[in-house]
């Protein structure tokens, strides 16, 4: 089962899962360009204006129109679930909000607050809205996802009317877009992204069946498939398919309004950056253009594993997949699969990995620092090292291409560039990464 902490990015459309437990992922909320522009479930105005009680309504705003449309921009921050692979695991659907976004989203003096209970108490046909409540950190805060009568039904724009409710998403929009122009990550991809050009949803359908008939898998191991219409239960190994239709709707809601505003995560994410294209399916990033010519693609060879060395005492240098795989008689690709989340379970969980007696035999003692660590500071503190480490490097690294006139598309552990400035970015990639100490180099 996937364990909604263990969250390894990988550029696929399961990276949306990021945004549902991350506090400061959530703040993203989707603000496009045109913020009077939203995405709602389907059937959820209409039932809003027909099924719901006025003196409800009134609740929020005196004025129906601008309670209906409060209501909506609410559920609008769960349109993104929509798009969470492995949806058979319900716990991935539940998306966490913080108060202070709500606030400033709707404003007022916490006016979300009646907008959850209008929205809990539904119409006689059901609720509109679930939350359970959690404890985090001795703090209560809340998650929220849509019932099935509207997961289902998918989304469909909606423009919001309401002059203050524009003012309030305008200003969210500035503040973010200000953070990223002082983020050099963000800086750099705000510098790339006009001359970015993207393939057509019809190019994209072609191109994922000929994947189809290649037998094309995810980084994951996921198979890529075509849905046909069928539903997941069409399929026994539903969990185990990334489906071509699904993967051009995610690609349309990411990019039909503008591109989202680059924005870091939060310390748990060390600092990872979220875009339209991080969270894009690979197959479908790979599509992209520039002057028409494709983007070529430069990432690290076991980043994180090597990262683990340096942090943890690690007695391996230039660790690969292949390596592991050969010296354990493990399968290359379980192997790869594997190193997406074994350092960031916990303990246990740890243990069950097909890696865990790799790493006993030959990295015993840095396995023992990591357990402790662990016990000490919560399992979720090695992947929040790593991911800082990560995000160190891949700044240092940008900067530096920016410095000389390069600016790349970034995916984590990977940039894309123009074919020109492949020997650059490469060259940059190899020379900082050994700066930090950690020693890996790129595929290439």
């Amino acid at each position: 089962m996937f364990n909604e902490d263990s969250i390894a990015l990988t550029g696929d459309t399961e990276d949306f899962k990021v945004l549902h437990q991350d506090y400061k992922f959530a703040e993203v909320a989707q603000l496009f360009p045109d913020v009077n522009f939203i995405y709602i479930p389907k059937k959820a105005e209409h039932n809003l204006r027909k099924y719901v009680y006025k003196e409800l309504l009134k609740t929020i705003n005196t004025d129906i129109d601008i309670a209906v449309e409060k209501c909506l921009l609410l559920l609008s921050n769960l349109a993104s679930t929509i798009y969470v692979e492995e949806q058979h695991l319900e716990e991935n659907r539940w998306k966490r909000l913080s108060s202070k976004l709500l606030n400033k989203q709707i404003g007022g003096n916490n006016t979300y607050k009646k907008i959850i209970e209008v929205l809990k108490k539904g119409t006689s046909k059901g609720t509109m809205l679930e939350v359970i409540e959690d404890d985090i950190r001795g703090v209560q805060c809340r998650r929220y996802r849509l019932p099935d009568s509207y997961f289902k039904t998918g989304l469909t724009e909606y423009f919001i009317k309401d002059v203050g409710i524009i003012q309030n998403r305008n200003r969210m929009y500035y503040e973010q877009l200000n953070e990223a122009l002082e983020n050099p990550i963000c800086n750099n991809l705000i510098r790339i992204y006009p001359k970015v050009e993207l393939p057509s949803s019809e190019d994209l359908l072609t191109i994922g069946k000929q994947l189809v008939k290649q037998g094309y898998t995810t980084k994951k191991g996921k198979i890529l498939t075509i849905r046909n219409k069928h539903k997941n239960d069409y399929w026994a190994d539903s969990e185990n398919r990334s489906f071509v239709e699904d993967n051009i709707k995610a690609f349309e809601y990411l990019t039909n309004r503008g591109f989202m505003i680059p924005s870091a995560g939060g310390e748990r994410s060390g600092g990872r950056i979220v875009d339209s294209f991080t969270l894009m399916p690979a197959w479908i990033r790979e599509q992209i253009t520039i002057d028409g010519k494709k983007l070529v693609e430069s990432d690290y060879r076991a980043l994180h594993p090597n990262i683990a060395m340096k942090l943890y005492g690690g007695s391996q240098s230039f660790l690969t997949h292949e390596s592991v795989a050969e010296k354990a008689d493990i399968d290359l690709q379980k192997v790869k699969i594997s190193h997406l989340s074994f350092f960031n379970m916990e303990w246990d969980d740890m243990r069950k990995s097909p890696l865990f007696d790799y790493y006993s035999k030959h990295e015993a003692d840095m396995l023992s620092r990591i357990y402790y660590d662990k016990k000490d500071n919560g399992y979720k503190i090695t992947s929040k090292k790593m991911f800082t480490v990560e995000v160190e490097i891949m700044t240092d690294v940008i900067k530096y291409l920016n410095s000389i006139g390069i600016y790349v598309l970034y995916v984590y552990d990977a940039l894309l560039c123009e074919n020109n400035d492949k020997v650059e970015v490469v060259e940059a990639m190899n020379r900082i990464v050994l700066e930090y100490n950690v020693k890996t180099y790129t595929k290439d």
